[in-house]
């Protein structure tokens, strides 16, 4: 009888999180029971590798809170930043195994303390076939998704480094505020996929034109008007 009160609680915290879910009043309830069943909440710490090649598939991955970065890691051990999944976002592409036709391993580590809900692959699957309105919310992710996958692509492919690091600067600059962005070199050559060596290269370029200083840890941006005609 606990058991059963328990698995009844753990239901009801899953369904709140899905009921944010667009597609959530589209379900019919044994839909809805599915989903919430088929449901689990996890918890990562910093630093935490959450998916990988070799881990079971995660399904449709919701963030209550927290931040995760998602990317792919060449033969050679590269590592190319796709995407970052921040608070009351979705992952569909962690479910490309529930969807029939997508096919894209990606890694996934937490960027701070994490807690997220996970639908498994074969219940997800199971409610994309059952009902449209779930399959064209997939879908529309997925799309969305290899939309910013192929962008990254572009970027690296045909952006001048300088125009890709003033970028860089400037989203965290437009999503934190502040003009000082605390960040250790390795961590930026991952989100702008290159060298650290390389990254340190472009800073000192950039701190000699008077555009930032560098300090430890840390940048401080100095003329954003500047930033902003190299990234152009």
């Amino acid at each position: 009888m606990v058991d059963a009160e328990i698995i009844g609680v753990k239901n009801m915290d899953n369904q709140d999180i899905l009921s944010k879910l667009s597609f959530w009043n589209d379900l019919t309830d044994n839909e809805k029971e599915t989903a919430s069943r088929g449901s689990v909440i996890k918890t990562y710490d910093n630093g935490t590798f959450i998916y990988g090649f070799t881990d079971a598939c995660l399904g449709f991955v919701y963030v209550k809170q927290g931040s995760i970065r998602v990317y792919i890691t060449s033969d050679e051990g590269r590592e190319i930043t796709l995407f970052h999944i921040t608070k009351d976002d979705t992952c569909i592409l962690s479910s490309a195994c529930a969807l029939s036709g997508v096919s894209l391993d990606v890694q996934m580590v937490a960027e701070s303390d994490t807690e997220l809900l996970a639908v498994g692959a074969g219940t997800f699957e199971k409610l994309t076939q059952s009902n449209i309105y779930v399959k064209s919310f997939a879908y529309e992710l997925t799309a969305k998704r290899l939309s910013s996958v192929v962008w990254i692509l572009e970027q690296i492919l045909f952006a001048h480094f300088d125009a890709r690091m003033a970028q860089f600067l400037i989203s965290v600059y437009e999503h934190t505020g502040s003009n000082i962005i605390r960040m250790t070199q390795e961590a930026i050559a991952r989100e702008v996929n290159s060298a650290r060596e390389v990254v340190a290269r472009m800073l000192k370029q950039f701190e000699n034109d008077g555009i930032i200083s560098v300090g430890r840890g840390s940048i401080t941006i100095k003329d954003l008007n500047a930033l902003e005609k190299i990234a152009n």
